[in-house]
């Protein structure tokens, strides 16, 4: 065993019915082997999680450094909101899947069981100590889901379209017409809410304003980036690319592999609204028009052009909502000082 610190990460690997919990505990200043690790399954419940509670204190003594789990979309989401309603002074992280992955592939485990997991993902937290991560505002969360549910209607009905002109039969028909109407109601219902939603929250409506002065961003657009990814005002342009997923990956190794591809780290739903909106505002802005005919023309396929103008757009959206500014020809002396 090798030395460590004396406080103890828990380490939480969720399901869609339970949840393990391991806690990293230290024995007379030293790690324990990971198998030796502390480990409970509980039910993923407000009740589960007092459960929780209540084994974690009689197990370890004081608060923990913390909680690290995998991102495993609504079900971790909801733990930790169960958790910081019962402890908000625990912090809790909800880390990347993929970094997960590499550290417990790194410990050459012989199998793997959610109480494998969790003892991983507690050893995790012990040797990385993860930041706690940051919750969106129910603003935020709220227009998420009714951004994503809006985009689920839209892509039935689409489909639902495509298909009218093969059907044969009048039955056939006649109920992909009533079926047609009825998802066009519900996505009218749902415009009217997310108006609501922007509406009500004053920086949200403020950072809508604010974008959909620039060229091809409609209100659609503006609130869909927003609800992915939250303010941009949160946010570095370097951390803006990251967590977009348009900043380039370079793969060098050697004399022989050398190239670059787009990482495709994040919402693959900000990507598709970016490139829409980069079709028209690549036209209409001579900024972004002059980038993508620059790189077009020293060689750079038109995809991978049409993904830096994506890249570049998305900063100019960050420094004019940053300084407060409505788009202008001088956008690009905005974005330097932003």
């Amino acid at each position: 065993m090798t030395e460590c610190k004396s406080s103890a990460w828990i380490g939480l690997d969720v399901g869609k019915k339970t949840f393990s919990a391991a806690i990293d505990l230290p024995v007379d200043g030293r790690r324990r082997k990971l198998t030796d690790i502390p480990c409970r399954e509980f039910a993923r419940t407000p009740k589960g999680v007092e459960d929780f509670f209540a084994w974690t204190e009689k197990t370890a003594t004081g608060l923990p450094a913390g909680i690290v789990m995998e991102t495993t979309g609504c079900y971790s989401q909801h733990l930790a909101d169960w958790i910081g309603k019962s402890r908000p002074s625990i912090p809790v992280t909800i880390e990347n899947a993929r970094a997960l992955h590499a550290f417990i592939q790194s410990l050459n485990l012989p199998h793997k069981t959610d109480r494998l997991d969790a003892q991983a993902i507690a050893r995790f937290g012990t040797e990385r100590r993860p930041a706690p991560s940051v919750r969106p505002s129910p603003a935020i969360l709220a227009l998420r889901e009714l951004s994503r549910e809006r985009a689920a209607l839209i892509k039935a009905r689409t489909e639902l379209r495509n298909r009218r002109d093969s059907l044969s039969t009048e039955v056939a028909r006649r109920h992909n017409a009533r079926t047609l109407a009825a998802l066009t109601t519900q996505i009218e219902m749902l415009d009217d809410e997310i108006k609501a939603c922007v509406v009500e929250d004053e920086e949200l409506l403020a950072e809508v304003h604010v974008m959909t002065t620039m060229p091809g961003v409609k209100f659609v657009s503006a609130y869909s980036i927003l609800a992915e990814i939250g303010s941009l005002k949160q946010y570095s342009a370097k951390e803006l690319s990251a967590i977009s997923g348009l900043c380039p990956r370079i793969l060098d190794s050697g004399t022989s592999v050398h190239s670059s591809y787009m990482s495709r780290r994040s919402s693959a739903r900000l990507r598709q609204i970016l490139y829409l909106d980069s079709v028209i505002a690549t036209r209409k802005i001579p900024v972004l028009s002059e980038f993508y005919s620059r790189l077009v023309s020293k060689g750079k396929k038109k995809m991978t052009a049409r993904c830096a103008c994506m890249r570049k757009m998305l900063l100019m959206l960050r420094a004019m909502v940053v300084a407060t500014t409505p788009y202008s020809e001088n956008i690009e002396k905005i974005s330097a000082s932003a």
